[in-house]
């Protein structure tokens, strides 16, 4: 008896201690999936709607870090937060990070420019354009637009993006057209397209060994039925 007694003490607690964790879960101001309100400290939109369902379905205690861009790329690499969310999987990001398999969403890139200055056509080769800095243009959208790298300005921030176009340092921006969207709703005579040539899905991803991802795809699965049934009543 004192031998099954141990067995259970022993095989017990590290899981009542996993199910207790704190899960440090890292994102930026990612409008309109991820809005956080700097005078509140408080986040809203989708993606935290995944997040609280998740965190209720499984039992575990998640709480929200808000860090800029830059932030979020250096910290990847380390072991000072447990999960990532709203991110674009890659090999060098896979290094690091379990990534689940089901999307959060699935998104677009943009092209935004100001109406009296520019116009939107298939050759931007000669055009400065302003883009975050950590995400890549794709392949598909540079060959389209004839679009020079060289002439590709990083910004630390998406809000840093449409200033330098606001500004007039740039010619165009290009960024995820649903936060650009949001983003540009202060601005006057603005123009966008949706570049259709690419998708880019985004997910939740885990330090390794934080959690089994395979549960958390169910639960994006379950979250992404409930809100298609209620859609369709």
């Amino acid at each position: 008896m004192r031998v099954i007694f141990f067995f259970i003490i022993l095989y017990s607690t590290p899981l009542f201690a996993s199910q207790n964790k704190i899960i440090r879960c890292v994102t930026t101001h990612y409008p309109p999936f991820t809005i956080y309100d700097t005078n509140t400290e408080t986040f809203t939109g989708l993606d935290i709607e995944y997040l609280r369902f998740i965190e209720h379905n499984l039992e575990l205690n998640i709480e929200l870090v808000h860090l800029p861009w830059a932030r979020v790329q250096k910290e990847m690499k380390k072991d000072n937060f447990d999960c990532y969310f709203s991110l674009g999987n890659n090999p060098e990001r896979a290094k690091y990070l379990d990534f689940t398999t089901v999307p959060l969403h699935i998104t677009k890139f943009g092209l935004f420019t100001i109406n009296d200055q520019n116009v939107i056509n298939n050759n931007l080769s000669q055009a400065a354009i302003s883009m975050l800095r950590g995400v890549d243009l794709p392949v598909e959208i540079a060959k389209k637009y004839a679009i020079d790298s060289n002439n590709i300005m990083r910004s630390l921030s998406s809000e840093d993006t449409f200033k330098l176009l606001k500004k007039g340092r740039v010619q165009y921006a290009i960024t995820n057209y649903q936060a650009g969207l949001w983003y540009t709703q202060p601005f006057k005579n603005i123009t966008s397209i949706e570049l259709n040539e690419f998708q880019l899905p985004v997910y939740i991803a885990f330090k390794f060994g934080v959690i089994d991802t395979h549960k958390v795809d169910q639960q994006i699965k379950a979250f992404q039925a409930k809100r298609l049934n209620k859609n369709d009543d």
